[in-house]
């Protein structure tokens, strides 16, 4: 594709705060972020510097014509880091957002295999509420179609609403749309999970350890205790079976591929175990686990690599090894629903998109997919 024009503006993202959208022949790509970030991700640059080097030191892209993969090599090239120092991810990817829309706008993207939409239903950690876990997911695994799928997720945040009024005066909503109350994370699993067995949902965890994990001990603030690794490690252990936990996302400090690869050969078999700040959808990264044996399933966040490509290599690896891939959105988000066409067109089984706000732009756009797919149909998870 021959690009014509290129330019790029700040505009307002879901805390309210600026990012970068870029618009490639009249299509946009837009970068969110994260409030929860692993060290490892690529480099977010001030949204107004971003704009400059799209509106100055990119244009020497205009006139040019580029397949997805050579933009994205040209960006990595221009920047010449590895973090994208220079010109920042968020930068490039909603340049490499812009591109691909550009291309697939008038291309339908026609797959079998959707995938199930991991709902946020109630949270806390550092996108606000009182919990130490950040998010207490659901899968409708029970769900035949997306309109099923979204329609139970749904009902699940509606019901969890009536429920938590009856337990506590204030009942709020986070960062992500996930509803915050002040209990404590076990009685929230209690509560959630009775819902959720009437639904037909599996639950599952975003413990993001990273953010409450302070001089060798996770410290829980809703139940005031701490707890070393090793003792980590048996409370996550517990939880999942009590709860017939389906998924647990960074469980253990980023780095602790250790303890994570042991939380996988003990439950792994029943459970996916999910590295988001652990992998940061980096190739380099993602080998080490598999080398190690750690975790069974990754998070698929395209800014934290920088690139489309990036991330579709990072993807294409962790399938080759057997790890199950989920496309990921972010805390702080805009309407671009491109990790939605994204999900669909890679195959990933699951995609954590939220339940309500500014989110349902990615979840209507899985509605728009599966209406024009020739025969859709749920992805198997098999758990």
């Amino acid at each position: 594709m021959i690009i014509h024009e290129l330019h790029g503006e700040k505009v307002l993202d879901s805390r309210g705060n600026w990012t970068v959208k870029a618009y490639i022949n009249g299509t946009a790509g837009t970068a969110p972020s994260g409030a929860s970030t692993g060290s490892h991700e690529a480099r977010v640059m001030p949204a107004d510097k971003s704009v400059s080097i799209i509106n100055s030191k990119l244009q020497r892209l205009v006139g040019e014509s580029f397949n997805q993969a050579e933009i994205d090599i040209l960006l990595e090239s221009i920047d010449g880091t590895e973090r994208f120092e220079k010109i920042g991810g968020n930068t490039a990817i909603a340049v490499s957002f812009a591109h691909f829309n550009a291309i697939h706008k008038s291309n339908r993207i026609e797959k079998e295999i959707f995938p199930y939409p991991l709902g946020n239903i109630f949270g806390g950690g550092v996108h606000g509420g009182s919990s130490t876990f950040q998010e207490f997911l659901s899968i409708p695994v029970k769900a035949k179609t997306i309109y099923e799928a979204l329609e139970t997720n749904a009902q699940l945040h509606q019901r969890l609403r009536e429920e938590l009024k009856k337990k506590t005066k204030i009942v709020g909503i986070n960062d992500e749309g996930a509803l915050t109350a002040d209990i404590d994370d076990l009685k929230a699993l209690d509560i959630i999970t009775g819902i959720a067995e009437d639904l037909g949902c599996r639950i599952g965890l975003d413990i993001a350890a990273s953010e409450f994990f302070k001089d060798g001990k996770y410290i829980y603030r809703s139940s005031k205790k701490a707890l070393a690794p090793k003792d980590q490690l048996d409370f996550i252990i517990e939880i999942a079976e009590k709860y017939k936990l389906i998924y647990i996302e960074d469980p253990f400090e980023e780095n602790d591929f250790e303890n994570t690869a042991e939380l996988t050969k003990k439950i792994g078999d029943k459970c996916l175990i999910s590295g988001d700040d652990l992998f940061v959808t980096n190739e380099k990264r993602l080998l080490k686990g598999i080398k190690t044996g750690t975790a069974n399933s990754i998070i698929i966040k395209p800014n934290q690599a920088g690139t489309i490509s990036m991330a579709h290599d990072t993807i294409s690896l962790a399938k080759k090894h057997d790890y199950i891939p989920v496309i990921s959105h972010r805390s702080a988000e805009t309407c671009d629903s491109t990790i939605s066409r994204l999900a669909v067109l890679w195959g990933a089984p699951i995609i954590k998109a939220g339940v309500i706000d500014m989110r349902i732009s990615k979840l209507n756009e899985l509605i728009h997919l599966w209406n024009i797919a020739e025969d859709p149909r749920m992805a198997k998870l098999g758990f």
